[in-house]
């Protein structure tokens, strides 16, 4: 069964397995931090660039590669940009409901799951071409959302939670009063 596979389908399915963990412990947790915002992303867009070298290496076009990482990282960026941040003394945290941070959890199982119709499709006798470029496609759009959302709430916090000894003073303020 594994004689068509590469070690690249391991090691992508690897790095998808790090994703979906990593976005379930994002989603239990109540605080920010940026390197757990951007951990689950960046391993799925790893995910679904490997996925798109495998396609271009068969002989597929790379432009909807682009137009769909692309369409993903502006639906990102705006769910990222309407989330709601809060702050209490200790950390920023993501005032978003149940569901919604549920979703997370589901877009990199996208991830996963195409991934799985890629390593199951490779292994099939005629190859199904059509059904592994859109697995692809798929992984693509859902990595990219990802990183787009995280992308969005990590440049909202470095902008709205800087310390105030490094925030820029008005010139009003340099003013002394007599």
């Amino acid at each position: 069964m594994i004689g068509k596979l590469t070690m690249m389908h391991a090691l992508l399915a690897v790095a998808a397995c790090g994703s979906i963990y990593l976005a379930v412990r994002e989603v239990q947790r109540r605080y920010i931090s940026q390197w757990r915002l951007l951990a689950p992303p960046t391993l799925g867009l790893g995910v679904a660039l490997g996925m798109a070298v495998i396609q271009i290496a068969a002989r597929q076009p790379g432009w909807p590669f682009i137009v769909v990482l692309l369409a993903g990282l502006v639906a990102g960026g705006v769910r990222g940009t309407l989330m709601r941040i809060e702050h209490d003394l200790y950390r920023p945290t993501v005032a978003v409901s149940r569901p919604a941070k549920l979703v997370l959890v589901w877009v990199a199982l996208a991830v996963g799951g195409a991934l799985a119709v890629e390593i199951a499709a490779a292994d099939m006798n005629p190859r199904p071409e059509t059904v592994r470029f859109g697995a692809a496609l798929v992984a693509m759009l859902c990595a990219a959302a990802m990183q787009g959302r995280a992308l969005a709430l990590a440049v909202r916090l470095h902008r709205h939670f800087l310390p105030r000894q490094e925030r820029p003073t008005s010139h009003r303020s340099n003013r002394r009063t007599p």
